[in-house]
């Protein structure tokens, strides 16, 4: 599950976490925010978290589609088994297995 796709899960939670921090930070201090001024602050922030989140997802997702693409020119498939990132000349790729043959009186 992407970061991104948790967020948007709990979107509503994290909105109200924010107001509620915002609340609590106006009481510590001894000042009052209006509610205008409350809604537009921590929806702003909800929207800079979930750009922020987005733009990890996609950033990550282009990483690793880097890297495979990258490292699809080791890969070697041989009988089913896929050899990743094991040189064609390495005695790992040359393992053989063998299964027991039946007795058949």
């Amino acid at each position: 599950m992407a970061i991104s796709d948790a967020v948007v899960g709990n979107l509503t939670i994290l909105y109200l976490l924010l107001i509620a921090a915002m609340k609590a930070y106006g009481l510590a201090t001894g000042r009052s925010f209006s509610g205008c001024c409350v809604i537009a602050l921590s929806t702003a922030a909800v929207a800079l978290i979930l750009i922020a989140t987005l733009t990890w997802d996609i950033s990550r997702k282009a990483t690793q589609a880097l890297m495979i693409t990258r490292d699809r020119r080791h890969e070697m498939c041989r009988g089913g088994i896929c050899w990743h990132g094991v040189a064609v000349k390495s005695p790992a790729s040359q393992v053989r297995f063998r299964l027991p043959q039946g007795q058949n009186p």
